[in-house]
């Protein structure tokens, strides 16, 4: 029998997980509980929409298809449908965050990308869940399923901030996390490993969702906007190394944690070390990060996070 996914650890999340967290136009009703997500007749073809877009469309009931009982992660467009253990990403035209969460086209080819580039490049205890992507007459009617694995897993914030696992788990879960991104990273693919995109099994292996934010330098699609300004082969590692591992994964690690200690955060910087030099990756001596005060993705220096000193 497969396993299910428990949807209800996406509740138990993070909070301050980055600095426009409080930014959520979502409707309440669609972020904690279970609803109907209607399937609207399109041009002959069926196509999930989120119950907010639905209402932003312009749709009636002369539109629906179907409906399913849906349960929503934590990230609000994407939710989890159990009766086939898969995850529908859908757009939603309110902003969360930094933007408005709509699904365009460029977004699905850079997840069709990404998974091939993934598929290539093989790397011990990671595994990420594919996508199959869907495109619509309009940007707005695009969709995303993706299938959960045949696993027990967790979300790494649940991990991070339920205090539920000891602390040999935790640090082998640290570890795999910073072993996979340099692995990755010496293969020119840039993994945006904040806490909601990643998984991880009852052996700390890690499980990578959502591979649009998968960049490179190699692969015209996946070239993040921001290499206008910053230095190829270097920069690019601070600005996601360093913002998403260590500013939105590691510093919430040590927010939460009650068994780890600063002994072992030590032992963190020289895992971190010891991977940099494995993978002959060539750091720039200060970090990168996106200003807090624009919502625009232009990268600025910063100082050295604590996790490279």
């Amino acid at each position: 029998m497969k396993n299910k996914y428990d949807y209800t650890k996406e509740y138990i999340n993070i909070e301050n997980y980055s600095p426009f967290s409080f930014i959520n136009e979502v409707s309440a009703k669609y972020r904690f509980r279970p609803f109907k997500m209607p399937f609207v007749n399109v041009e002959g073809k069926e196509y999930p929409v989120h119950p907010d877009t639905f209402t932003d469309l312009s749709l009636n009931k002369k539109d629906v298809a179907r409906e399913i009982k849906v349960f929503p992660t934590s990230s609000f467009r994407t939710v989890y449908f159990p009766d086939e253990n898969i995850c529908y990403k859908v757009p939603v035209l309110r902003k969360i965050t930094r933007g408005i969460r709509n699904l365009s086209n460029k977004s699905l080819r850079r997840s069709e990308e990404a998974g091939k580039a993934l598929k290539k490049t093989e790397c011990d205890n990671f595994s990420f869940l594919e996508e199959e992507c869907f495109y619509g007459p309009k940007e707005e009617f695009n969709y995303i399923k993706r299938r959960m694995p045949d696993v027990d897993i967790f979300p790494w914030f649940f991990v991070v901030k339920s205090q539920k696992f000891d602390k040999e788990f935790l640090m082998k879960a640290i570890e795999n996390i910073i072993k996979t991104w340099m692995f990755f990273a010496s293969n020119d693919i840039y993994l945006e490993y904040h806490t909601q995109n990643i998984l991880v099994d009852e052996k700390a292996d890690i499980y990578y969702r959502d591979l649009s934010d998968v960049r490179s330098t190699s692969v015209e699609i996946l070239k993040p906007s921001y290499l206008k300004t910053a230095k190829d082969g270097e920069e690019i590692l601070s600005v996601v190394f360093d913002r998403t591992v260590c500013r939105q994964n590691l510093d919430h690690v040590f927010r939460y944690d009650t068994i780890l200690g600063n002994d072992l955060k030590g032992k963190i910087k020289d895992t971190i070390k010891y991977y940099i030099g494995r993978y002959d990756l060539k750091f720039p001596p200060y970090s990168m990060d996106f200003p807090i005060d624009k919502p625009e993705r232009v990268p600025v220096r910063t100082g050295l996070v604590e996790w490279r000193r």
